[in-house]
């Protein structure tokens, strides 16, 4: 978010006069008196309680309260967000000594000493309620349209696992994929985890892919046709294809095997950072589209033979964007059978999952795991990750120093399922999945 004086709608002559004396941002504004400022006591006074208040609303994340102190948790802390939001809740407008404030981490609680601790625990409920109303504006801008209390119930009741177990339910077997595709669905545009799953036609991720488009909006698919066509750049036409367009979805592509040549190069920025530059023929401009893939192919002879891994078939170099790549289980006889008798009896169409876990993704891209592991425990995930790097680097499954990248967004994506932060359990799963993601190209 910006810092400078554009946020605060200041004139163009006030804000040559305030550049001239060095101040650029509202930070420095915070923390001056209107004598300091030199703009005058009314005008001073204006912008000092318009900055403390941008950046009190901006930092504060939480505020509890009883009837000895107020707690207000923050995003970050420095000494311009304190005495900003001090100001807000008007400690300041009190007689010194009526209160004592203490800071701890990210946290500022403020103690009552005297009555007029009151005046300011009015303002805490003031700023309470605002809060309140610009986080539910918030989240209905994301579409979270049912009650925030109740789908936190109704994910932290069942967590990482009951998800991927009960919306992927109908698929038999295949648990990393299932796995896969929900670290997909929870990471965020910013900080993408793309999921590539080859498999043989026909096989369970066809139905993933129908599961996806049922149970969650704002899913974009993009069938075979389109896929040959140009997903970047339309070859016959020249104009824009598929992606581009996806800027904030969740985008499941058919076929990916069958992406043509030319589109290749424009997917490898793309998919890394959610930009890049298309010159043909027909078209030269700049796209900017961030979106999470979840890509479908199949295995480059049609069916899984010999070495799983000389069965993949696309650019290792184009591989290497995605964080998983997943290769799909035959289910068992035991299994199939019960497929075909599910199927016998009518049973096995996809059940319409309940809205709550579209809302629970949604709701879970705004979450922001902080990371609560040792540094012992992490130089073990990393050691492991390395060794990943290290045996696949020169195979078709290419994992290289972008697995710096997924090994990040791994966990806090498993984390945010559960609207938790990445704990040691977190991390075991994320590590888990990394290495049965990549040792199942070694089966044959």
């Amino acid at each position: 978010m910006s810092d400078d004086l554009d946020v605060l709608g200041v004139t163009p002559s006030d804000r040559k006069k305030l550049e001239s004396m060095g101040i650029t941002r509202i930070k420095q504004i915070a923390l001056l008196t209107p004598s300091q400022l030199g703009m005058g006591k009314s005008k001073g006074e204006h912008l000092i309680r318009r900055a403390r208040n941008i950046l009190a609303g901006r930092n504060i994340e939480e505020i509890e309260f009883d009837d000895r102190e107020i707690r207000v948790k923050l995003r970050e802390i420095d000494e311009a967000i304190k005495k900003s939001v001090l100001s807000v809740l008007g400690v300041y407008d009190v007689h010194p000594g009526s209160v004592s404030v203490s800071e701890r981490g990210n946290t500022i609680t403020i103690f009552k000493k005297t009555p007029a601790f009151l005046r300011i625990l009015e303002s805490a409920k003031i700023q309470k309620d605002l809060l309140e109303h610009r986080k539910e504006e918030e989240r209905k801008k994301e579409g979270i349209l049912l009650p925030s209390e109740e789908i936190l119930r109704f994910a932290k009741s069942r967590g990482f696992e009951g998800f991927w177990k009960n919306v992927f339910r109908e698929i038999k077997g295949n648990e990393i994929m299932k796995k896969a595709l929900t670290v997909s669905l929870f990471s965020t545009f910013e900080e993408p985890v793309h999921t590539l799953i080859i498999g043989e036609p026909g096989s369970s991720k066809t139905l993933a892919k129908e599961i996806i488009e049922s149970s969650f909006k704002d899913i974009t698919t993009i069938g075979a046709n389109t896929t040959r066509a140009g997903l970047v750049c339309h070859l016959g036409t020249g104009d824009l294809g598929a992606l581009p367009h996806a800027n904030g979805k969740i985008v499941i592509v058919d076929e990916f095997d069958k992406i043509p040549e030319s589109d290749i190069e424009y997917c490898y920025e793309l998919l890394s950072n959610g930009r890049c530059s298309v010159h043909s023929s027909k078209l030269h401009t700049e796209i900017e589209s961030r979106f999470i893939m979840i890509a479908l192919a199949n295995p480059a002879k049609g069916v899984f033979k010999g070495n799983p891994l000389d069965e993949i078939p696309l650019p290792p170099l184009l591989v290497s964007r995605f964080a998983l790549v997943v290769k799909t289980e035959n289910i068992s006889e035991d299994e199939r059978k019960a497929l075909f008798k599910e199927k016998f009896y009518g049973e096995a169409e996809i059940r319409k999952k309940p809205a709550y876990y579209d809302q629970w993704v949604r709701m879970a891209k705004m979450h922001e795991p902080k990371i609560d592991v040792s540094e012992e425990r992490i130089d073990k995930y990393i050691e492991k990750a390395s060794k990943i790097v290290e045996t696949y680097q020169s195979t078709k499954l290419r994992r290289d120093l972008r697995m710096g990248d997924y090994i990040r967004r791994i966990p806090l994506s498993i984390a945010r399922s559960s609207f938790g932060n990445v704990d040691e359990e977190v991390l075991e799963e994320s590590e888990n999945l990394l290495l049965e993601s990549v040792e199942s190209w070694g089966r044959k």
